[in-house]
C-alpha cells in the first residue's frame, strides 16, 4: 500500500475474499487506496473505478509516471507550511497534484488533513519507497476510470455471443462495491451517503447480471433491502474507530464460492 485512507480494507481483505467466487474479470467501483485490489490474487483482467479525481489522478500517475513520482516524492519536503499551502491550494499538474494528495492523506493525523503526524509510521516516506514497485506492477496493466459508480456499472459492455457461440463473461466478472457506508461522512466526501445511494446501489449492481459483492456496515436499510431483494449476507467481523463499534458485512448475490481462479 501507498495510500492511507480512512475505510480502506487491507487489513480484513482476506476475510473479505474468501467469500468471492472464482473470476476471470474483477471489477471495482470505488478503488480509494486499493486495500482491497492490492490484497487478493491477481484477476487475469481489473476494471477500477473512483469518483475522487485524487484517487483517480494517483493511480494515473504511478502506472504511467512512476519514476518523476517517486523522484518528486523523495524532494518533497515535510513541513507544516507545505501542508497549510496545499490546505488551501489545489494542483494541476499530474505530479504535484498526487504529491499534494499523498501529503495530505498519508502525513496527517488520521488522514484528517489538518495537522503532520510526527509518528514514525505515518510521518516517514519509507513505506511508499518500499511498497511503489510492487503496486506498479501489480496495478499497470488494469483499465481506470473516473466517474460516478451509476455512470461506471450502466456504460460496463459484456459480449453476450463470441464467435456465434454464447459469451460467459458475465459467469466470469465479479464486481466488488466499496461505496461510503450509509450514514456515516468522511474528509473525502462532505455529502453523506443516503438511502437512495443504497437503492441505486443494489439497482445498478442487479442490472449487469454479474456475481458481485457489497461492503457495507450492518445499518437496518441496507439489511432491508437485501433481504428484500434475496442476497446473501455475510458477517466480516467487528470494526472500530473512536466513536463506535460497527458490524461490517459483505452482501452477495452468489451461493458459496469456490477457492479456486480459472
Amino acid at each position: 500500500m501507498i495510500l492511507t485512507r480512512l475505510g480502506n480494507k487491507s487489513k480484513i481483505a482476506n476475510d473479505i475474499y474468501i467469500n468471492f467466487p472464482n473470476h476471470l474479470i474483477y471489477i471495482e467501483t470505488c478503488l480509494g487506496a486499493g486495500g482491497m485490489f492490492f490484497n487478493k490474487p491477481k484477476a487475469k483482467y481489473n476494471i477500477l473505478n473512483d469518483l475522487d479525481d485524487d484517487v483517480y489522478n494517483l493511480w494515473i500517475v504511478v502506472m504511467t509516471r512512476k519514476e518523476e513520482l517517486i523522484n518528486a516524492y523523495k524532494a518533497m519536503p515535510l513541513h507544516n507550511g507545505l501542508l497549510q499551502y496545499w490546505k488551501n491550494n489545489t494542483e494541476l499538474d499530474p505530479i504535484l497534484k498526487a504529491l499534494r494528495f499523498l501529503l495530505l492523506s498519508n502525513s496527517t493525523f488520521l488522514g484528517k488533513m489538518d495537522t503532520l503526524s510526527f509518528t514514525i509510521r505515518s510521518y516517514s516516506k519509507s513505506k511508499f519507497l518500499k511498497n511503489i514497485e510492487d503496486i506498479f506492477l501489480f496495478i499497470r496493466n488494469a483499465l481506470i476510470n473516473n466517474c460516478d459508480f451509476r455512470k461506471f456499472l450502466n456504460d460496463l459492455n459484456f459480449t453476450d455471443v463470441d464467435y456465434g457461440k454464447p459469451s460467459n463473461e458475465r459467469e466470469m466478472t465479479l464486481i466488488y462495491h466499496d461505496p461510503p457506508y450509509l450514514g456515516t461522512t468522511s474528509t473525502y466526501n462532505t455529502n453523506k451517503w443516503k438511502e437512495k445511494d443504497v437503492i441505486d446501489s443494489f439497482d445498478c449492481l442487479e442490472k449487469t447480471r454479474c456475481n458481485f459483492a457489497y461492503s457495507e456496515f450492518d445499518h437496518p436499510f441496507v439489511i432491508e433491502q437485501a433481504k428484500k431483494r434475496g442476497h446473501n449476507i455475510i458477517n466480516i467481523g467487528e470494526r472500530c474507530n473512536l466513536k463506535n463499534r460497527r458490524k461490517e458485512v459483505l452482501i452477495t448475490n452468489y451461493d458459496k464460492p469456490q477457492l479456486e481462479m480459472f
